[in-house]
C-alpha cells in the first residue's frame, strides 16, 4: 500500500489511462485465477471500475437541429466512454418507424475515440420532423455489421436504438 492505494489497484488505473484493448493479469509470473479472486475480495472497486470501461461504450452526448436548403438535419456529437477505440466503422441510422425515412452514414474508422467529441452530420429529406426518429449505430468490421447498443442513461428501444425526443 501507498497512500492508501495497492500496487495492483495502480497497474489497473495506468491500464485504464492508457486505454488497453488487451491486459494481462498477472501475480509475478504466478498467474492464478484463485490470486485474482483473493485481491478482488478485499478490493473490488478497482476492478469493477475498469469492467465497467473495457471496451468502447459509444453515446449520442448531444444533438444539434439544423435547416440547409430547406431540409432538416442533425448534427450528432458522439462520445465513447470506453478505454478502446471503436475496432471498425461506426455507421449511424435515423429511422422512422413505419420505415419511411432511413437515412444513415457513417465515421472514419476508429472513432469515436476516447477522449473528446466526433460529430456527424446527418441530413433528412424536406419536411422531414426529426422528433421521434429513432438513431441506431452499426460497427462494420470487414463487410460485417455488428449491432451497437448505446451506453447512454436514457431507455433505449429493444432493438438498442435511442428515440429522439425534441426539448
Amino acid at each position: 500500500m501507498d497512500q492508501g492505494v495497492t500496487a495492483n489497484e495502480n497497474i489497473i488505473q495506468h491500464v485504464m489511462d492508457i486505454g488497453a484493448n488487451y491486459w494481462s493479469v498477472w501475480n509475478w509470473h504466478n498467474i492464478s485465477a484463485r490470486h485474482i479472486l483473493s485481491y478482488y475480495e478485499k478490493f473490488p472497486t478497482p476492478i469493477d471500475t475498469l469492467a465497467r470501461c473495457i471496451g468502447y461504450r459509444i453515446r449520442p452526448a448531444w444533438i444539434w437541429s439544423f435547416e440547409k436548403d430547406g431540409a432538416p438535419g442533425l448534427v450528432i456529437g458522439l462520445v465513447n466512454n470506453g478505454i478502446s477505440d471503436v475496432p471498425g466503422i461506426l455507421r449511424l441510422t435515423l429511422s422512422s418507424l413505419d420505415g419511411k425515412i432511413r437515412v444513415s452514414g457513417s465515421l472514419d474508422a476508429g472513432y469515436p475515440k476516447t477522449r473528446g467529441v466526433r460529430q456527424a452530420m446527418l441530413l433528412l429529406p424536406k419536411g422531414t420532423n426529426w422528433k421521434n426518429l429513432r438513431l441506431s449505430a452499426e460497427l462494420e468490421v470487414k463487410d460485417v455489421s455488428y449491432s451497437v447498443r448505446w451506453a447512454c442513461q436514457q431507455k433505449l428501444n429493444d432493438d438498442g436504438s435511442l428515440t429522439l425526443f425534441g426539448g
